[in-house]
């Protein structure tokens, strides 16, 4: 039976501020913790249904295995059904707030929702661009809920928060715009743009903030075809904007 510590620090760590305090982070579920197995980072504690850990040879060594029955498991799980297992790996260092000079970043301005981010690192993942910038009003990408809706994108998504002011500022050129999306703007299927640059998404209600949107370099939208249509969801914005971009990079 897990200890009462240890179900506190599973349960506290769906929060930030106990994420940092100790330096761990929780993964739930046998594909995810299986992408972090693979991933290199270090694990602290795996909590673990018998057949799950039956004939394993991939737990690394050091790392402390707590064995439960289910109906311990369903005590501790934020998940409607008992996962097989749960991981408690240590927090990686955030990826380093440089761009990729020959290809596609992406930066967030206040993406809030955990499902969205999390999304977002998905299709990120699945178009090929390894760099996200996000600001603080973000949140973090080592929330479970972000963690569950990125399917994995997080072993292989790099994602750094900075200050989008100073860092756009500074990472922009002529050879390397800022294409920001906008509810105005030229059509995202028609407008001319390369196969480099920055592309700043923002908050879900309200966009990108004014001060960012002063710094964008070209504005895309994405055509609507409903007049009652008012949004399309950030996550869903941006696998749509990821997709024309790979679609084609020379109109």
């Amino acid at each position: 039976m897990p200890s009462k510590h240890l179900t506190n620090v599973v349960q506290n760590l769906e929060k930030r501020k106990f994420r940092g305090k100790y330096n761990l982070f929780k993964i739930e579920g046998e594909k995810l913790v299986g992408e972090l197995l693979r991933s290199g980072l270090k694990i602290d504690t795996l909590i673990a249904l018998p057949e799950w850990l039956d004939g394993r040879d991939d737990v690394p060594a050091g790392c402390t295995v707590e064995e439960v029955n289910r109906r311990e498991m369903e005590r501790i799980t934020t998940f409607k059904s008992a996962p097989a297992v749960i991981a408690l790996a240590e927090m990686p260092p955030e990826a380093t707030p440089e761009v990729p000079a020959d290809g596609l970043s992406v930066a967030l301005n206040g993406v809030q929702d955990p499902g969205n981010l999390g999304t977002i690192l998905r299709v990120c993942d699945w178009f090929g661009v390894h760099r996200v910038f996000c600001d603080r009003e973000c949140a973090g990408y080592l929330n479970p809920k972000v963690i569950q809706a990125s399917m994995g994108a997080i072993f292989r998504v790099g994602v750094a928060y900075v200050d989008l002011l100073d860092f756009i500022p500074a990472t922009v050129t002529g050879e390397f715009p800022c294409y920001g999306t906008f509810l105005e703007g030229e059509s995202l299927y028609t407008v001319k743009r390369g196969d480099r640059g920055l592309i700043l998404m923002g908050n879900e209600g309200g966009g990108i903030a004014p001060a960012l949107a002063r710094l964008v370099t070209r504005g895309l939208t994405i055509p609507r075809f409903s007049p009652a249509a008012d949004s399309l969801n950030v996550g869903v914005a941006a696998g749509i904007v990821l997709s024309e971009f790979r679609r084609t990079t020379d109109n």
